[in-house]
């Protein structure tokens, strides 16, 4: 992607951003991006086709670096030991609340059916990839399932009090309240 293409695709972000900021998902047009962007319509075409696709790309990118770890981009969190599963979940956290105005983890605590099932399938690779190993007993798609949806719990009740706590705080919450799934069980 060249120069111009890069600006155009970074207004069009900050445009979606801003709606977002006063708006619920499903409220916001493409016509509204175009204006606040001041772009022409096959600009917005030329780089998605609709704002599901914006909002996947927009998702994508932020996946993309949590899987590449903390860099330089990572300005409040620059710190961060990334290495194990609490710290690419903390390192999620920090891109939720501060990547494109905080406006994926805004969906997510408004639980837009779109994004929060992209969302999820994500997060079961970053699951797959860096969570302990279930117990053998336990099936995996009951895992997933579990673990996500407590994920999406713990996400839209930090957001419901204005991201107060830390993300390293929070995903060690979170995988304090999944540990049921980590480890194994000897019910009798």
């Amino acid at each position: 992607m060249d120069r111009r293409q890069r600006k155009t695709r970074q207004a069009i972000y900050r445009a979606f951003e801003d709606l977002m900021a006063s708006e619920h998902y499903e409220d916001v047009t493409v016509s509204q991006i175009i204006e606040r962007a001041d772009i022409g319509r096959s600009t917005f075409y030329a780089h998605f086709e609709t704002k599901d696709e914006l909002l996947d790309q927009m998702c994508t990118e932020m996946f993309d670096h949590v899987f590449e770890g903390v860099d330089a981009r990572c300005e409040t969190h620059r710190d961060l030991d990334d290495q194990g599963a609490e710290g690419r979940l903390a390192h999620l956290l920090y891109h939720l609340r501060d990547t494109h105005s905080g406006v994926c983890g805004k969906l997510l605590a408004q639980g837009e059916p779109h994004f929060t099932q992209d969302f999820r399938k994500r997060l079961r690779m970053l699951l797959d990839d860096y969570a302990p190993a279930p117990a053998s007993d336990l099936p995996k798609d009951l895992r997933y399932s579990v673990q996500t949806g407590a994920f999406l719990e713990v996400v839209g009740w930090w957001f419901s009090r204005g991201c107060a706590d830390d993300p390293r705080t929070v995903a060690s919450w979170y995988l304090a309240l999944t540990s049921g799934c980590h480890a194994q069980t000897d019910i009798r």
